[in-house]
């Protein structure tokens, strides 16, 4: 056998002896205190923080810990021996086990004041710097339905298992019962369970995505998310996203001649706007709108007021600039992904709209992207952050059940 080369022993060193993780599986005697912004309980345990999923504040119990890493410990609910008043049976079956839903052991009343403490969390960040600026509370909308609405799922394999990835043991568990899911996926949902035949097909691991489209349900296998096009998940609660966007646009009686969206996807939340004469100020006025967004398959639109445009890259305002008329717009629109959009202040800065509507999933980076905002306008010298305001913050719960939701704030620059 050919013997390991110095580098090859040092890298295998290092796996060894500084894992990522540290496995415990250990028993843990906990008292929840209260809930992160992640739906998981929160105790103290030998002066640091432990994170139990599927437990409420004022619960005690025992816990196996799973995980050490970074001065917090993350356990999995063994018994509990003091149950919260608000606690409830799961109507899924799977909930106990199963990663993708958090909140199925309350009620839903409970689970949306936990949203709004996790989104007041990460406002209190922006008040801390910009103190000057008075917060309008936050608006809740909540979902119709806490189950039955997905209309996209992503699932995980590995061999013959298939279903939602637990990224404490780094395991697959399976979820043939699925509650979150639309009906309409549901026949080619099961299908997945009842006949593996899929396996033989496709590598030992991986992913697919279910979702629903106008001719029917598509099935995608190892590709990245949303291939086949983006859509929100919940088809009920994006109609609602979407009026909140025209009313905020609305609100005051502003006057929107010309819009700008990035990260528009196709166009799902200016639709309406563009469509809303009332908006624009005239029953015979138009919102000219511009779209931009990374989708290579749509290049061959770009006559139509879409340009394809990666916002992420250090050019991007530059080419802009470059391949649009518009030298000002008066509505800017955004809805990043997670990661948030860190050049939002440059882009408000160059075309000095008089609202912009932050729509995000990330509340985290959404209060970063704020906060670099609110300071530009501080030094420029062009405006002081007196001469904008925060009109409108509101949670809209997309996603019930689960700990995500969407919030949408409003920034007007007078």
């Amino acid at each position: 056998m050919k013997p390991k080369s110095a580098s090859a022993k040092k890298s295998t060193q290092k796996r060894r002896f500084k894992p990522k993780h540290k496995r415990i599986n250990r028993t843990l005697e906990f008292s929840i205190d209260s809930m992160d912004s992640m739906g998981q309980g929160v105790s103290k345990i030998d002066n640091k923080p432990c994170f139990v999923a599927k437990t409420l504040p004022g619960e005690k119990g025992k816990a196996t810990e799973l995980k050490a890493s970074k001065g917090v410990m993350f356990a999995k609910l063994d018994t509990l021996d003091v149950t919260a008043d608000n606690r409830e049976e799961p109507r899924c079956r799977h909930f106990n086990n199963c990663p993708g839903c958090h909140y199925l052991h309350t009620d839903y009343l409970s689970e949306l004041g936990y949203k709004r403490q996790a989104l007041q969390y990460h406002l209190k960040q922006l008040e801390k710097s910009f103190p000057e600026i008075e917060l309008p509370d936050i608006e809740m909308s909540p979902a119709q339905e806490r189950l039955g609405y997905r209309n996209r799922v992503q699932l995980h394999y590995r061999h013959k298992y298939i279903g939602m990835m637990d990224g404490l043991t780094n395991q697959v568990v399976e979820i043939p019962e699925c509650l979150a899911i639309e009906p309409v996926l549901k026949e080619v949902f099961d299908q997945l369970y009842q006949d593996k035949s899929w396996v033989t097909e496709h590598e030992e691991q991986g992913h697919c995505e279910l979702y629903s489209t106008d001719e029917g349900v598509s099935i995608e296998w190892n590709q990245p998310y949303a291939h086949g096009g983006f859509s929100q998940v919940n088809t009920c609660m994006n109609s609602a996203l979407r009026a909140s966007v025209v009313r905020q646009a609305r609100n005051g009686g502003a006057k929107v001649e010309t819009l700008l969206d990035l990260f528009s996807g196709e166009g799902n939340l200016s639709d309406d706007l563009v469509s809303d004469t009332a908006v624009a100020g005239g029953e015979n006025s138009q919102v000219k709108r511009v779209m931009v967004d990374y989708a290579p398959d749509r290049v061959a639109q770009e006559e139509l007021n879409f340009v394809h445009l990666d916002l992420f890259s250090e050019s991007a305002l530059r080419t802009f600039k470059a391949r649009s008329k518009y030298q000002h717009f008066d509505l800017l629109l955004v809805d990043p992904p997670r990661k948030g959009f860190p050049d939002l202040a440059l882009w408000v800065n160059a075309y000095k709209p008089k609202k912009l509507i932050y729509v995000s999933c990330n509340a985290a980076t959404m209060i970063r992207d704020l906060q670099q905002l609110l300071s530009r306008q501080k030094l420029s010298g062009q405006q002081s952050t007196k001469k904008c305001s925060i009109d409108h913050i509101e949670l809209i719960d997309l996603f019930p059940s689960t700990y995500h939701y969407e919030t949408l704030v409003t920034v007007s620059f007078k």
